[in-house]
């Protein structure tokens, strides 16, 4: 009995370690197509550390991975960060590769989540929605989505099959994944990272003053049936900065560590 038990823990730890190298390789592989800003690339670091929460798969299984990281500040707020919700937007990979690897090399005032690959078929797939052609930041369960989500994509999109929002409200395993990662992290700021509008669109309390960033304009765009903004905002009372950025990324990467700077001090302030 004694030896069955202990080739059993071994075998446990055996699958557990090809689990661990297979989901670095699958971290590697995906984040390898986007730009590194720093001379010393730590990728294969970054990749030993990220995490899957049990049910963050995509339509097509491929795992939805993330990093933690502690926030050493008294009091730290937790930041939630996603990238790539949209497959195509190539430069949100950039600036969610960044952060991961930027935040390897800090000690964090706050604490962040980053989720880098928030729609891996569609980065697989190069298109916006995800496996089953829907687009995920138009399927989180909204109150009104069940009565609006579908006149919005037919009134205002023109029945868009880019924005199409799905054929129930959280239907998708991405949405599903991330609503989870929501109610477990409970963050108390979250960002979207997309492209190429070109702005950052605040969906929050009225600021008196909104921090100066001279890279992108702040710029309100409202919220819709099935978002990320009328789900957190609107409903959940959580701030939601969607970083839009340009189609053409910095030459360098100030910008976005003063971007990530910003989001640092403006999180100090009472948003709720």
């Amino acid at each position: 009995m004694h030896r069955l038990l202990c080739l059993l823990l071994l075998l446990n730890s055996s699958f557990a370690a090809a689990d661990a190298l297979s989901l670095k390789q699958t971290c590697v592989k995906y984040l390898q197509s986007y730009k590194s800003y720093f001379k010393d690339e730590n990728l294969e670091k970054v990749c030993s550390e990220v995490k899957v929460n049990d049910g963050c798969q995509s339509a097509d299984g491929e795992p939805i991975f993330h990093s933690d990281f502690s926030g050493k500040a008294e009091g730290a707020k937790k930041i939630l960060v996603m990238s790539l919700i949209h497959g195509d937007e190539k430069q949100a990979g950039e600036l969610g590769r960044f952060w991961l690897e930027r935040l390897h090399k800090l000690d964090p005032r706050n604490s962040w989540r980053i989720i880098p690959i928030a729609n891996p078929d569609g980065v697989k797939n190069t298109t916006r929605t995800n496996a089953n052609g829907v687009d995920l930041n138009r399927n989180f369960p909204t109150v009104d989505w069940s009565t609006d989500a579908v006149k919005y994509w037919e009134k205002d999109t023109r029945k868009s099959p880019r924005k199409f929002p799905g054929y129930s409200p959280g239907g998708e395993p991405e949405t599903k994944c991330f609503v989870k990662h929501i109610e477990e992290y409970k963050p108390d700021f979250v960002i979207s990272i997309h492209t190429p509008l070109n702005v950052l669109d605040f969906d929050g309390p009225k600021l008196k003053t909104k921090p100066k960033y001279e890279y992108i304009p702040w710029k309100s765009l409202g919220n819709f049936p099935g978002s990320l903004g009328r789900y957190l905002w609107v409903e959940r009372s959580t701030p939601v900065l969607t970083t839009e950025l340009k189609n053409s990324l910095p030459i360098n990467e100030k910008p976005f560590e003063q971007l990530q700077d910003l989001i640092g001090t403006l999180v100090k302030t009472d948003l709720k």
